[in-house]
């Protein structure tokens, strides 16, 4: 399970390092897409092949626009021996990533967050009625 938060930033090449402890959960190699919303989300290679699988079995009539966009706004990549990445200047711009970034696990995903972006949206706090919403879950 990815779990946890990280602070850093991008570099002068708009490279972003994956933290150690997320890279060696996610792997060698990981698909970077645009999230639903305004940040990027990290799969496993196996997260993302699963992922794939569910697009591909779905009636192709009714989700060829949303193939287009999930493939044609997702980059697979390999991170170097210091785990970084390099982001393509519309995926930065999409998620509105300057320069800090957070990021979060989220299960079997990570996600990628401008910081400011982040911090504007109150992430950070208890989502309302939290243990009323975790309790209809049954969780």
């Amino acid at each position: 399970m990815l779990t946890g938060k990280y602070y850093h930033s991008l570099d002068a090449k708009n490279r972003l390092i994956i933290p150690a402890k997320l890279k060696e959960q996610l792997g060698d190699t990981v698909t970077i897409l645009r999230g639903s919303d305004k940040c990027l989300t990290v799969y496993s290679a196996e997260e993302w092949e699963n992922y794939a699988r569910k697009i591909s079995e779905l009636p192709k009539t009714q989700v060829r626009q949303i193939t287009r966009y999930i493939y044609s706004n997702s980059i697979e990549v390999t991170p170097d021996s210091q785990g970084r990445v390099q982001l393509p200047p519309e995926m930065l711009e999409f998620a509105g990533i300057t320069k800090s970034i957070i990021t979060v696990g989220c299960g079997k995903y990570a996600e990628i967050w401008d910081e400011e972006t982040w911090k504007s949206l109150n992430l950070d706090d208890e989502p309302e009625d939290f243990n009323n919403l975790l309790q209809e879950l049954g969780l």
